[in-house]
């Protein structure tokens, strides 16, 4: 498993940030250290996920706090046209 040039903490394979300082690294930056098995799951923390998909959950999040905001603005508007209806009827 790589290891972090800075801190020198194991980071998965693939990773763009160091989990436990932040650091960036590069593929020719991150060593490797052959105790551990090529066969070990990477963990799925936030590290392990690569910027795009980042950028997509964050754009889905976005939307449906849109969407929301659409809900709630209708709620709104119903319940003033019921007031109103209520009002006006004798």
């Amino acid at each position: 498993m790589p290891t972090c040039p800075h801190c020198g903490a194991t980071v998965p394979e693939g990773a763009v940030y160091c989990g436990n300082c932040g650091a960036t690294l590069n593929s020719s930056m991150v060593s490797t250290s052959s105790t551990q098995s090529q066969t070990s799951k990477p963990s799925t923390t936030w590290e392990t996920v690569n910027t795009s998909d980042m950028q997509r959950r964050f754009e889905r999040a976005m939307r449906r706090v849109e969407l929301l905001g659409y809900a709630v603005a209708i709620l709104g508007v119903a319940i003033v046209a019921v007031l109103v209806i209520l009002y006006l009827i004798p």
